[in-house]
């Protein structure tokens, strides 16, 4: 048997069972409240309330303490998925650690990664893998935890990636949206024919069962369809299976967003083929997560091993250094005494005489002032210069809008017969606001993603749908923050 918890902001989930392959057999679920402000996604901010709660829900529960995995969604625990060459394990860890470092690079101070195996293709040597990366002491902060409540970690994880593998299988020749909600948190991971394509985490500030809920649903649901359309993928998202609210909100979900989009089929998630729940099918959508903790992964190395593996070689490397380093210094230094005493000393006072008349030279010490003042003026100029090149740059690629810049965008909603109107320009920020308006919203999606893919925007970002009072047309809000400019080769320090 195996127990896996799942931390959120708000809650403590516990699933206890046992895996075959695929299959997962979920004997009991438990859950318990987390005091408000103890964990912030994923990070402990109260150690001492954590602890706490942690061992009052095993108290009152009695649940097992042998096979224990964490399961956090955290910025501070990050997963991606990568393809590698097919080589022993040893090789592809130090392939993982290499891809890291340079995917990771300036987020981690002093990471700790673990990967496992999700697939092979023996034809073309590859496998795909999932690399966890993490701070060393977010890492042992949770050890440290658990080691204190009574519990010994097997394993830590990212939810997400989790539960993304955990609804391939059930996805297998299905172009699908699964949403979970989690608090405030919505995570929605789209497969297309079957093929997992892209997940994201996102902030619900409407209440379920509302109609400002539907709404921040639908414009996810759009967003994906923007990356589609971006992907230039032949395929037509209809099916949405949601988890994390009950079967009432579902269903009141369902009939707002068909008021939006009449093409858009809401659906409580399901467990896939091969789970059993001890409680029944009902209580799977909300413990997608520490359900998806049951089923068995092909774990090569866990972040908690390779942070062991890593303390271990400091170690052992300090023992060495303890005894051989003493030895070696002792050595050097008595052959050094012996060469200096009995083979320098005469001539050592004849060159330190020589040194001291070189120094107190008069003609010398003049030449000393001289070269300091004249290196102190060429420092003062050379930061003069680096300011103004600087400026130059900032100045030769400072977003600038002109008339290409609106045609473009003009052009654009042209294609899609979207009506724009160009609200304000920040040259503080390089932003312009813009609102798009047509009587079909696929219209409307389209024109976004080609704005998306234009170079001289960094970002493209909107609001939600609004329609209007007549009821003839929708509406939203897009904000395009413009690039910076390209500045021309062999340009001179003028701006035009």
């Amino acid at each position: 048997m195996s127990e896996i918890v799942f931390l959120s902001n708000t809650n403590i989930q516990i699933a206890v069972g046992s895996s075959s392959g695929n299959d997962v057999k979920v004997s009991k679920l438990y859950s318990a409240p987390l005091p408000e402000g103890a964990v912030l996604n994923g990070v402990v901010m109260d150690p001492d309330v954590v602890i706490e709660a942690v061992k009052e829900v095993w108290r009152i529960n009695k649940i097992p303490k042998t096979e224990v995995t964490l399961i956090i969604n955290s910025p501070q625990l990050r997963g991606n998925r990568i393809d590698a060459p097919l080589m022993p394990d040893k090789k592809t860890t130090e392939f993982v650690t290499r891809e890291t470092a340079d995917a990771e690079y300036g987020r981690f101070q002093n990471p700790v990664t673990g990967w496992y195996l999700i697939g092979k293709n023996n034809k073309q040597k590859t496998q795909k893998v999932i690399y966890e990366i993490a701070e060393r002491e977010f890492v042992n902060k949770y050890v440290e935890i658990f080691d204190k409540a009574g519990l010994k970690l097997k394993s830590i994880h990212n939810g997400v990636h989790l539960a993304t593998e955990f609804f391939a299988k059930a996805a297998t020749g299905k172009t699908v949206i699964y949403m979970i909600l989690d608090g405030n948190s919505l995570v929605t991971i789209f497969f297309a024919e079957g093929q997992y394509y892209y997940d994201s985490t996102s902030r619900v500030f409407s209440q379920p069962g509302t109609p400002e809920f539907a709404r921040e649903i639908y414009a996810s649901i759009s967003s994906i369809r923007q990356f589609i359309s971006a992907q230039r993928l032949n395929e037509t998202v209809k099916d949405v299976l949601f988890a994390g609210i009950s079967q009432i909100s579902i269903t009141k979900l369902a009939n707002d967003i068909l008021n939006i989009d009449s093409e858009i089929d809401i659906s409580v998630a399901n467990p896939p083929a091969g789970t059993v729940l001890s409680a029944g099918p009902d209580a799977f959508p909300y413990y997608v997560y520490p359900i998806s903790g049951l089923r068995k992964i092909d774990e090569r190395l866990s972040i908690l091993k390779a942070a062991k593996q890593t303390k271990e070689s400091s170690s052992n490397l300090g023992v060495l250094k303890k005894f051989i380093i003493p030895a070696v210094g002792i050595f050097v230094i008595v052959g050094i005494a012996f060469s200096i005493l009995s083979g320098v000393r005469a001539s050592k006072k004849a060159e330190l005489k020589e040194l001291r008349d070189y120094i107190n030279n008069p003609e010398v010490i003049a030449q000393v002032a001289e070269y300091d003042a004249m290196y102190e003026n060429m420092s003062d100029i050379g930061s003069i210069q680096g300011g103004t090149d600087l400026l130059h740059e900032y100045i030769a690629t400072y977003p600038m809008p002109d008339s290409s810049i609106n045609r473009r965008i003009l052009d654009a909603a042209a294609v899609h017969d979207v009506d724009v109107e160009f609200n304000t320009y920040s040259a503080a920020t390089g932003v312009f606001r813009i609102t798009a308006s047509s009587a079909i919203v696929d219209d409307i999606n389209m024109f976004i993603a080609d704005l998306m893919s234009m170079d001289v925007f960094y970002n493209v970002d909107y609001t939600g749908y609004t329609l209007s009072q007549d009821g003839e047309f929708w509406q939203i809000n897009v904000v395009c923050t413009l690039s910076e400019r390209q500045e021309a080769s062999g340009a001179s320090g003028e701006v035009n």
